[in-house]
């Protein structure tokens, strides 16, 4: 019997706003905001309101301690009235806010979850075509928490013990408010002021092509299999321009300067002087925030490294396919530590060679992710008690960027994006690929919901080009659970290079060239050979994100003038995509788990096109 597949039409709200939209009937005013501050001692706060010339309310908020003992804050919480009675079936979006664990949430102001927060921000679309926002543009001692309460947003940060002495006042976080008729401009304009609260005014070029250790080898290769894929990589592309070593290059986390032994003797240089010969970026993978209990740097410093509130060293057990890991945490607010980290950059670079780093694990960082892993901890002693880890986290940053100099790329990774703005070059936006399908959507709803940030405040990374299926492999492949055992169709991986073409500057390929099938491999090529897009947008932005899987279906991508148009059908039934907007007469029909990227023939402006073709 043959069984027909039902076909799905989708019209995606792409035709010309409606002149009725053009304008909104009320506008946001902002009153009667509230701070409250719980602290051992009161807290004396003023506020502010100033209208910056991009239309957004700044809103300025001092924490002064007028007594004559030192006080320490536990909480501060901000209630931004909204005016009137909100109806229940509004939509609300919360921002995303690191690379994978918190991404893009559209929900319902009637069905809060305990993911509706946002340390980024938060936009309430009102019934008459109103965009309601609160945003951070900075992250330098708190991390702000944008949510909802009642008929108000709701701005908290947990105090982390940060300590005022007499007479001291502190800013509270730059907190940015406005109500618009257009999200689009909006959310561009967020990322506009975001950057210039950093002093960021350039980005780096970050046009990689190349190839990784990670997905296919994890932490286990050698020289050998490093050589065989770049043989592989010139012959495929003789324009690629890096070579990424990632983890496990090291004798124990923490210990930057010893190699293991089977990479020995030439070690990290030796690999690091053929890629330079052959005209190559060298890069270098490691974790930036977290030691082992094994290391040497613990044995000898152990005050370097974070402990609880008893005095113990805090220490993650993490049982992996090779090793069993011993995690320790870095007391970045100790000088003897930064001092290490900075020793461990430099020889990296000067004795080494390397010319772009990859910080990892970035969120174990922050007081917030290093307590999620470590339940048994209700309080941290640093060796500075009286900053928070906000403040303690940024001087790391600050001492790893000095450490590598401006003539160096940074790559941050599994980070909270808020306190690493302004240090690195680019940010992976999205978390770890694998090679199968299932997390493809979710990965694209995570890097694409930070398009706004993408351009402006760094440069967007969507992680490794990753094709195989289990055939493409051999005995090397790592015996990580996600790693081996590829069940990547064609077209699936047909999908991620698309998406790829149209997100992200660098693209770093990470199967074993030596081993794929040549219409894999060809992929790799496609996707080198495709423009880096100097912006992206999701187009169906209020129609998806309702959960970590409703990825965006419509992409509009821009190099210089030429634009593209990418449809990709994440869901398993057939679907028609109505773009007459774009100029295609003709729905585009897409089979389930396909994708199709069209470039634009039209004289529309990429702006145009983008307010023409997205969601209201």
């Amino acid at each position: 019997m043959k069984i027909m597949k039902k076909r799905v039409a989708v019209l995606l709200s792409i035709m010309v706003l409606s002149t009725a939209l053009s304008y909104a009937k009320t506008k946001q005013i902002w009153k009667n905001i509230k701070v409250e501050v719980k602290a051992n001692h009161p807290v004396e706060t003023t506020q502010s309101l100033q209208l910056q010339t991009n239309g957004f309310q700044l809103l300025k908020i001092t924490l002064s301690n007028k007594g004559k003992l030192p006080l320490t804050i536990e909480k501060i919480a901000v209630n931004i009235p909204l005016e009137g009675q909100l109806a229940e079936n509004l939509d609300m979006v919360y921002g995303g806010s690191c690379m994978g664990r918190t991404p893009m949430l559209k929900q319902k102001i009637s069905s809060p979850t305990k993911q509706s927060w946002s340390h980024m921000y938060e936009m309430l679309r009102l019934s008459d075509g109103q965009y309601v926002f609160a945003g951070s543009t900075s992250w330098r001692i708190f991390l702000p928490n944008f949510t909802q309460k009642k008929d108000a947003f709701e701005v908290w940060s947990d105090g982390e013990g940060k300590q005022l002495k007499p007479g001291q006042t502190i800013q509270y976080e730059q907190i940015v408010l406005k109500s618009s008729t257009n999200w689009l401009e909006l959310l561009e304009q967020f990322g506009t002021a975001i950057a210039a609260e950093n002093n960021i005014t350039k980005l780096k070029p970050a046009d990689y092509k190349g190839w990784a250790t990670w997905d296919y080898y994890g932490r286990v290769f050698t020289p050998k299999d490093i050589y065989g894929n770049m043989d592989q990589l010139n012959k495929l592309a003789p324009e690629a321009n890096m070579i990424q070593i990632d983890g496990g290059w090291w004798t124990e986390r923490g210990d930057y300067k010893t190699l293991r032994p089977d990479l020995l003797p030439g070690g990290l240089k030796e690999i690091v002087s053929r890629i330079t010969a052959e005209g190559k970026t060298p890069g270098v993978h490691f974790d930036g925030f977290r030691g082992d209990e094994a290391s040497e740097v613990y044995k000898a410093h152990p005050e370097y490294f974070l402990h609880d509130q008893d005095g113990k060293l805090i220490v993650e057990e993490n049982e992996k396919s090779d090793k069993v890991m011993h995690y320790i945490y870095f007391d970045y607010s100790h000088p003897g530590a930064r001092a290490h980290i900075a020793d461990c950059i430099k020889n990296m670079k000067d004795n080494w060679g390397i010319r772009y780093f990859k910080v990892d694990f970035m969120r174990y960082g922050l007081e917030n992710d290093l307590k999620l892993r470590n339940k048994n901890v209700k309080s941290i002693k640093a060796y500075d008690p009286t900053i928070t880890g906000v403040e303690r986290f940024r001087l790391g940053m600050k001492t790893m960027r000095e450490a590598m100099g401006d003539d160096t790329y940074f790559l941050g990774c599994s980070a909270v994006f808020g306190p690493c703005i302004g240090f690195v070059d680019g940010m992976r936006t999205g978390g770890d690929i694998h090679p199968s399908y299932k997390a493809f959507p979710e990965r694209c709803l995570a890097n694409l919901s930070n398009f706004y940030l993408s351009g402006k405040v760094f440069n967007g990374d969507a992680d490794y080009l990753v094709f195989r299926e289990a055939i493409d492999e051999d005995a090397t492949v790592s015996k990580e659970e996600v790693k081996n055992g590829g069940s990547m169709t064609f077209n699936e991986a047909q999908m991620w290079a698309d998406f790829n073409k149209l997100y992200g500057t660098a693209r770093l390929h990470s199967d074993n060239l030596m081993t794929i099938r040549p219409e894999r491999k060809a992929l790799v090529k496609e996707v080198f050979e495709f423009p880096a897009m100097e912006e992206t947008v999701p187009l169906d932005f209020w129609k998806h994100g309702t959960d970590k899987l409703d990825g965006f279906e419509l992409l509009l991508a821009r190099k210089d003038k030429d634009i593209y148009l990418g449809v990709f059908n994440w869901g398993d039934q057939p679907k028609d995509y109505a773009v007459q907007a774009f100029g295609i007469a003709n729905p585009i029909y897409l089979e389930g788990r396909h994708s199709q990227i069209v470039k634009y023939e039209g004289k529309k402006s990429f702006d145009e096109l983008c307010e023409n073709l997205k969601s209201l």
